[in-house]
């Protein structure tokens, strides 16, 4: 048997953005890395030796499962982990993944966590993949897109395991352009799938997310109800399908059949976050505010238990919490609860200290409740040479509590930071002209009939 612990292997083609991150990732903990390209015409090939990989080649045969079985052919580790190269292994799963790497006499694959950016670069979701397999005889992918390896797995009477390993995928940030184009080629693949196996409910689930993906809501919601109707689908991806049934439904405007799968789901696998925001997007939508408050903050409950969570789903979503957390504060002002909501805006406030477009908002949110006071207390708690617009909003804030000495002196201090800025000198003007001090009023309209002069001239 070979000492080679472990083998990483890659199918690539045209990947010279994403490779080197992805091998250097896994350097630590790989023996050997595997690189099989199907017809690069960039540098992935001159990047991955570069790294240390053993690249082959591999004629694209519009299958992936032949590909990846072509890269298994070149494995020698007692492990394979197989990658895509706009996925890394996060560090903290190193030390786990080289605990796993023990002699197994049996076939053996664990499920690993997948962490997708999506394009909003906050919000991610959460899946599953047989990514970790001893590198046992009879083990194959299977499926000419969307491969897998567990149903050989399972032939060969071997054990599926849970892991704490994570990956991070960067490829859910595509551009529109991209995202649909690779949309397009995946569907060709997937209708070739369904034509092959018109009976695997995982292929019809598959396309129905390609179609969803293209905004073909009719046609993905065909394919989710194909593939719950022929029950080939195991606890966790059939959580999924009634997820995104229940999104199509909802992105349909039938709120009742989206209510209907999105309770399914949660009966099956009351731990997980994607429901619960499905739930709590339907109550928006039907014009529910109150209902939509409780079941956000069930949701907020649950997104904070995401990353503890033993996860029953094989696909879920983390969001970030400075979003739930304005939007219930936005929410709770609109059914009249205003306290509730500005508690909800100091928590957010706290989730992100040095956002200044979070304490914006904050501040917004406050003159639209007419907390005036509580606004003024919030900006002088803050560095406001850093946001000289804050100094423009305390000014306003003065003005409304008829505290115009106030005002006068922010404005000024905002003068000095802004000297060209013509509003600040016509308002300061108005300022003195409130207060009875004419004389001063006058020197900075004359200051700003220079000034207009000036920028006429340019």
């Amino acid at each position: 048997m070979s000492n080679l612990k472990l083998s990483v292997c890659m199918i690539v083609k045209n990947e010279e953005k994403f490779i080197e991150d992805c091998l250097k990732s896994v350097q630590p903990v790989a023996d050997q890395m595997v690189v099989v390209d199907t017809g690069s015409t960039d540098g992935t090939i001159e990047i991955a030796k570069r790294f240390g990989a053993e690249v082959h080649s591999f004629r694209w045969i519009d299958d992936f499962s032949a590909a990846r079985n072509a890269s298994l052919k070149y494995a020698r580790g007692q492990w394979i982990l197989w990658l895509d190269a706009d996925e890394r292994l996060m560090p903290e799963s190193i030390p786990v993944l080289k605990d796993l790497l023990r002699p197994e006499r049996k076939a053996v694959a664990y499920l690993v966590y997948i962490k997708n950016i999506m394009a909003d670069g906050k919000n991610f979701k959460i899946s599953t993949g047989h990514r970790l397999f001893n590198n046992f005889k009879g083990i194959r992918f299977q499926g000419r897109i969307h491969e897998q390896i567990i149903y050989s797995v399972a032939r060969n009477k071997g054990e599926e395991r849970r892991s704490n390993i994570y990956l991070f995928h960067l490829g859910y940030g595509l551009s529109p352009e991209k995202q649909e184009q690779k949309n397009e080629r995946n569907r060709r693949l997937l209708l070739q799938m369904v034509g092959d196996e018109p009976h695997n409910a995982y292929a019809h689930f598959t396309l129905g997310q390609n179609y969803l993906l293209s905004n073909d809501l009719q046609n993905a919601l065909k394919h989710y109800l194909k593939a719950l109707s022929l029950k080939g689908l195991d606890r966790s991806l059939h959580v999924n399908v009634l997820n995104t049934t229940a999104e199509t439904y909802l992105k349909l405007g039938d709120l009742q059949k989206a209510e209907q799968y999105a309770r399914q789901s949660l009966q099956l696998a009351p731990q997980q976050v994607a429901a619960y925001y499905l739930m709590y997007r339907i109550a928006y939508a039907a014009h529910k505010p109150q209902e939509a408050v409780q079941r956000l903050q069930k949701l907020l409950e649950m997104n904070r238990k995401s990353d503890q969570m033993q996860r029953d789903v094989s696909t879920d979503i983390m969001l970030d919490e400075t979003d739930i957390l304005i939007t219930l504060a936005d929410l709770l002002a609109e059914i009249g609860q205003v306290d509730e909501g500005v508690s909800y805006w100091y928590q957010a406030l706290q989730k992100a200290p040095d956002n200044w477009a979070v304490l914006k908002r904050f501040l917004n949110f406050l003159l639209k409740t007419k907390r005036w006071q509580e606004a003024l207390n919030l900006i002088d708690s803050r560095p406001i040479e850093q946001d000289p617009a804050l100094l423009d909003i305390k000014g306003m804030l003065q003005i409304k509590q008829q505290d115009f000495v106030g005002a006068i002196q922010s404005y000024a201090r905002l003068l000095q930071l802004k000297p060209e800025n013509t509003e600040i000198v016509r308002r300061l003007a108005g300022l003195f002209l409130k207060i009875g001090q004419a004389e001063k009023a006058e020197r900075l309209m004359q200051m700003l009939e220079i000034l207009e002069q000036a920028r006429a001239v340019v």
